[in-house]
């Protein structure tokens, strides 16, 4: 017996040391998350690397690790560990709304990496199921990570207005999280778009904001804006422009530095740094270096009348052309962010249809049962009235009868004249109206100002001189409206046709009318 109870309690033991695993694991995936959110790549890198994928005991932590792992690896540059294991994460991000900033980040991070090896129109479906998720977020780090991407990718595809767009929108998301090291950068594309599209004064605007904020920006990070400043100053102040671009270079090896760089020596007649330079240039991966670079080179030559050098360049700007054109086939960027827009426009119609119906029906049913409800209390009322009404008649009656018979019943009948009180103080208000409109129509007046309640408080006053007479009406009759109800009545005290035009203010083709309409809601006898 006493094994046993060792047993459990080892059992239970393992149990508490493997739960707080669980625990200690998913603190340090959120802590991995926390450095990769403060910019501190590499330490959240080397978290990484000290976990072994066996250890994770849960899907979510699976999910969350592999989603951890594929960001380091983007922003350290280097290839993704697999892409199969970036599935995993986003089949399991998918199955639940809990998660939806998570599911976005992995496909941004899945269209990145498919980007970087050519697959423009897959990247770009992947990417915009980012966008389109993140809108409906408050994120605006991932949200700006998205659209500077599409910046990116639509720049390189000559969609310069879109690109711009997207530009604005990052300039947003940096105000709204207040981080000056994204609005440089989003000033910065701002400042080459502008400049792209001609507008040379937005241009300077934008590039002196980003300039401003130079020091707020990481050196590594600074490149890009340096370069740009370079470009900017290449028309008025080569010095300057050149010393930005040796600036970018003693950080780290930049194409589009080098090829920036060839071209001022090119116009400073240095031939062999500029030859250096372009030769460094086109070590590059990038399609689109190689062409801005080999025309650049195309140029200088006819400028130096070296044209055998100019038609060999030529040569490789034409295979260098095949292939761009190869490489862009079936990858039209607008077409593809065209449809893409247009199929989540279409689902958002649809589903903002679908949202109309339910809320159309539901009002529908509100409305519906209100009216029922009301009809319920309407009916109730009545009844209750009709009720009292009968009684008061009853004690009358019982009054008279005992007043008749002269049997010194004066207590008795004091008693039945409180019963009797109190049912008329019960409807007094509806009573006093109905009694003062009947006068009024005695006396001369119209209906015409009348509303519907003004009909059922006379009728209910009548009740009151011939309980008979209208209780008839409410049994001979198809639900006669209180206006048709008061027609009879104004038939049954004598009135004439003439008298009830006058009273009700109607002419003699409404009197038959009315009078057709009341017969054919008389019930068989």
């Amino acid at each position: 017996m006493r094994k046993i109870h060792i047993f459990f309690t080892l059992l239970a033991f393992a149990m508490l040391v493997s739960c707080d695993s669980n625990k200690s694991k998913s603190s340090k995936l959120v802590q991995i998350d926390s450095l990769l959110n403060s910019g501190l790549v590499d330490s959240a890198y080397n978290e990484i690397d000290n976990i072994e994928v066996k250890d994770l005991q849960t899907t979510a932590d699976s999910a969350y690790f592999f989603l951890l792992r594929t960001q380091a690896e983007y922003r350290l540059y280097m290839p993704s560990s697999s892409m199969e294991s970036l599935n995993f994460s986003i089949h399991y991000y998918s199955n639940g709304k809990a998660q939806q900033e998570k599911l976005a980040a992995a496909y941004y991070y899945k269209g990145c990496f498919m980007y970087d090896s050519g697959d423009i129109k897959n990247a770009l479906n992947y990417i915009k199921n980012a966008e389109f998720i993140a809108e409906k977020t408050n994120n605006s780090e991932l949200k700006h990570k998205i659209y500077a991407s599409l910046l990116v990718i639509n720049e390189e595809a000559g969609e310069d207005r879109t690109a711009l767009e997207y530009s604005k929108r990052s300039v947003k998301e940096s105000l709204k999280a207040k981080r000056n090291d994204w609005l440089a950068h989003a000033y910065n594309n701002m400042a080459v778009l502008y400049a792209k599209l001609k507008q040379n004064d937005s241009s300077d605007v934008y590039l002196k904001k980003s300039m401003a904020l130079l020091n707020v920006i990481p050196k590594k990070d600074s490149q890009f804006i340096m370069n740009n400043i370079g470009v900017y100053l290449m028309e008025n102040d080569l010095k300057k422009a050149e010393y930005y671009f040796k600036k970018v270079l003693d950080i780290s090896p930049m194409d589009e530095a080098y090829e920036n760089l060839a071209n001022v020596y090119a116009i400073e007649g240095k031939t062999d740094s500029a030859e250096e330079m372009w030769a460094k240039a086109m070590q590059t991966e990038n399609l689109k270096i190689k062409d801005e670079t080999m025309h650049s080179m195309f140029k200088h030559h006819m400028k130096k009348e070296n044209y055998a050098y100019a038609a060999k360049t030529a040569e490789r700007l034409i295979a260098l052309k095949d292939s761009l054109s190869e490489r862009q086939t079936g990858n039209n960027v607008k077409a593809i962010q065209s449809e893409f827009d247009n199929i989540k426009s279409k689902q958002k119609y649809e589903r903002n249809i679908m949202i109309a119906i339910i809320i159309i029906t539901v009002l529908v049913l509100i409305a519906t049962v209100s009216i029922l409800f009301l009809r319920y209390k309407q009916y109730k009322t009545k009844a209750a009235m009709a009720h009292d009404q009968m009684m008061i008649k009853n004690y009358e009656s019982q009054i008279k009868e005992l007043e008749r018979m002269d049997l010194h019943k004066e207590k008795e009948i004091e008693a039945i004249n409180k019963r009797k009180e109190k049912l008329l103080d019960k409807h007094r208000d509806t009573l006093n109206r109905g009694y003062i409109l009947f006068n009024e129509i005695m006396n001369g007046k119209t209906t015409v100002l009348w509303k519907k309640n003004d009909f059922e408080n006379i009728i209910e006053y009548y009740r009151l001189v011939d309980m008979e007479f209208v209780d008839m009406l409410d049994n001979s009759y198809d639900e006669l409206s209180p206006k048709y109800k008061f027609f009879l009545i104004l038939e049954h005290i004598g009135m004439t046709d003439k008298q009830i035009m006058a009273s009700m203010g109607i002419a003699e083709v409404s009197v038959r009318s009315i009078r057709s309409r009341v017969n054919k809601r008389k019930k068989d006898s």
